[in-house]
């Protein structure tokens, strides 16, 4: 088949992110009430859109340079565990009452001990699953979403490897085109206030960091070390602070920056700065999308194709010079 046909999962996911990052711009210009600065915002989004474009078109054309397009027996397994993962994980968090977070979680750290080889596609479908009664979720059309969620998941397997959140991505894209056909409706939420704002960004960048350190350091992989935190977190936030399920969520939205490789978010320093602009975006796209599953795996997706982005341009506008003496 035409290697053509990678670029039918990648630009998928790249607009996603995309329209993620300016429902997050949006949140944070007009969404706390207090005004806003249009200037200062169409400057940030402008920084935020060039980062995120030049990476998703880079990841895009580098897709379309591998091999024609073939589908295989994992492949064939890999769509059947997303499948599997978001009636699964909807079942935990709502019929059982355990909540999307400790639900989702369950799943991907059962799955990574079970079966390594399908681990990830089974904690892309969970986050399929995360969907809630808010959007109109029901088991129909989370069956539904998983199916095209498992569709793209194979589409995409040569674009956009190695950066955090693209799972969430992809389980988003299921829930947007079954959102198409009125399956699922957003919620309705509000931009958190300054004080507990503050809070959930510095959560994020302490979540994303946490996930590395477990993933990348200590070798445990990253479906293993995001379920670790999101399951800590699902646990232990809600009853410790007043904004608790609000922090577990961006705890566990940021643990999905923390999957990315070292090749893409390279190093302690940049991953802090990922998970923090993932944090603030979690907070400016609080009223948008409520209740749809991967939404959080998108906001995680668009901070680290920005961070990437941003390291870089800044590489490029910046560039180290080879010869300096180092102490």
């Amino acid at each position: 088949m035409n290697r053509a046909i990678h670029a039918f999962g990648a630009i998928p996911l790249a607009g996603a992110g995309a329209g993620m990052t300016v429902a997050a711009a949006a949140g944070l210009a007009f969404g706390s009430g207090g005004g806003a600065d249009p200037l200062v915002g169409a400057v940030a989004l402008a920084v935020a859109g060039v980062s995120l474009g030049y990476v998703a078109v880079r990841e895009t054309r580098d897709a379309l340079k591998t091999d024609g397009f073939g589908v295989t027996r994992v492949d064939l397994g890999n769509a059947a565990a997303v499948a599997v993962g978001a009636p699964l994980t909807f079942l935990l968090s709502v019929r059982v009452g355990v909540g999307p977070v400790v639900a989702s979680a369950l799943v991907g750290l059962c799955a990574s001990l079970l079966t390594e080889t399908y681990a990830a596609p089974a904690y892309c479908g969970s986050f399929v699953g995360m969907a809630t009664p808010a959007a109109g979720a029901d088991p129909g059309s989370v069956v539904a979403a998983g199916l095209v969620a498992g569709g793209v998941f194979v589409l995409a397997k040569r674009a956009f490897n190695g950066f955090g959140g693209k799972l969430g991505t992809t389980a988003f894209v299921g829930c947007l085109s079954v959102a198409a056909f009125g399956g699922l409706a957003p919620g309705t939420e509000t931009v958190p206030e300054p004080t507990v704002a503050a809070g959930l960004v510095g959560a994020a960048a302490l979540a994303a960091l946490a996930t590395f350190i477990l993933s990348v350091r200590l070798d445990h992989g990253p479906v293993v070390g995001s379920a670790v935190v999101g399951l800590v977190a699902g646990i232990v936030c809600p009853p410790l602070f007043s904004a608790g399920d609000a922090v577990a969520a961006v705890a566990f939205c940021a643990s999905f920056a923390g999957m990315a490789t070292p090749e893409r978010i390279p190093g302690t320093g940049a991953m802090l700065l990922a998970g923090g602009v993932a944090g603030t975006a979690f907070v400016g796209a609080s009223p948008y999308f409520v209740g749809f599953g991967g939404k959080l795996g998108t906001i995680a997706f668009a901070a680290c194709l920005l961070t990437a982005g941003l390291l870089s341009l800044g590489s490029v506008l910046v560039p180290v010079d080879g010869d300096a003496v180092t102490g």
